[in-house]
Formats: C-alpha cells, structure tokens, sequence
C-alpha cells in the first residue's frame, strides 16, 4: 500500500487475493475470516488484516473496535436494534424477530462452524454469554416494565435469548443453502414458549 505525503491512504492496483482494494467493512471481516482459517485467531494480527484487506489500520478501527468485533459486528448490530425496539416498548418476540431478519454472520457462522480450527471455541462461548445475557436484561426490563415480576421475567427473557442464540448456532451449521436465519429464531421462540 502507498500513502499520501498527507497520510491518506492511496491504493492502486489489485490485492495478491485478486480482490480491488476496497475500505468497507465486509471487505475487512472476509479478510480477516480467511486469516482466521489459515493462521488461527490469535495468531492473526491487525497489522495482517489490514494488509490482506488492503487498508490502512485507522480504517480497521473505523469499523471494528478490536479483532474479535470482526466476528461479532453484524449481531451486535442486531442486538442494538433489538434492545432499542424493546426500550421503545415493542413486544420481545416481535423485537427479537425483527432484529433477525436484518443479521448477515457470515464471519460468524465461519467462526461457529470452524471454532476449533480457528481456535475460537472457548472466545465464542464467552461472548455468546455475554450477548445473551444483554438481550435477555433487556428482554427483562421490557417484561418488568408491562407489570411482570421481575423473577417471572428473568426467566422468561433467559429462555428468549437462549433461543435466539441457539437459533444462530443452528443456522450457521446449516447446510448451504442456509435456511432464513428469521425462520429458524421464529421456531426458536416458539420452542421457548414467545407468543406472537
């Protein structure tokens, strides 16, 4: 990569991939999933996936917060909506479901299906937790703001967000084509007893 006398990046030419360079934040999480794949988490760097993505490491953090955000970005994404639908007072089935129908993981679903390969296994499980626990206090608060016992809605949200995730899980170790992510998190609530 060359760069400006004013330190914009500038770039020419193709990428050893084949792929044009490009500064978009897809462009960055494939690069990084490849290196995942071929290197392993913590042994890929940065420094790499700015290199294999062509783009300078500011332009990285525009994007993503750390290498693990890389992963993550698109539910976090989906998990932001979804809490803010409930904070505006929709219904928590109706705000889990709608949040599912814009999720594109695919670095996700790479990292789910190819955790122990990429070294990742024990990193997904922490941050699954992690992201389950935020949608179901959030999945709480809702149900405690309708009238719910705080207990009764502790439970129940728990098993709403425990669906929602295994409903990712299933989905990324689908077999292509993948079903609509949205139809699996449906059947998921369903199970753990969401009304419609």
């Amino acid at each position: 990569m060359c760069t400006a006398s004013n330190n914009t990046p500038r770039y020419s030419g193709q990428m050893s991939s084949g792929r044009p360079r490009a500064t978009s934040r897809s462009t960055i999480a494939e690069a990084a999933t490849e290196l995942f794949l071929e290197r392993g988490f913590a042994e890929t760097t940065i420094a790499d996936i700015t290199q294999r993505a062509g783009v300078s490491r500011s332009s990285f953090f525009n994007y993503f917060s750390s290498k693990s955000a890389v992963l993550w970005a698109a539910l976090d994404d989906a998990i932001r909506s979804a809490v803010e639908a409930l904070r505006a007072g929709a219904a928590p089935s109706a705000a889990l479901r709608a949040a599912a129908v814009d999720i594109q993981a695919d670095s996700l679903a790479l990292a789910i299906i190819h955790g122990s390969v990429m070294g990742l296994s024990d990193e997904l499980a922490d941050e699954r937790a992690i992201r389950t626990g935020i949608l179901s206090r959030a999945v709480s608060d809702s149900l405690v703001s309708t009238g719910m016992a705080r207990l009764e809605a502790d439970v129940h949200a728990a098993a709403l967000s425990a669906a929602v995730f295994a409903a990712i899980w299933a989905w990324a170790a689908s077999d292509a084509p993948r079903p609509a992510l949205s139809g699996l998190v449906d059947r998921a609530l369903g199970a753990a007893g969401a009304s419609r």
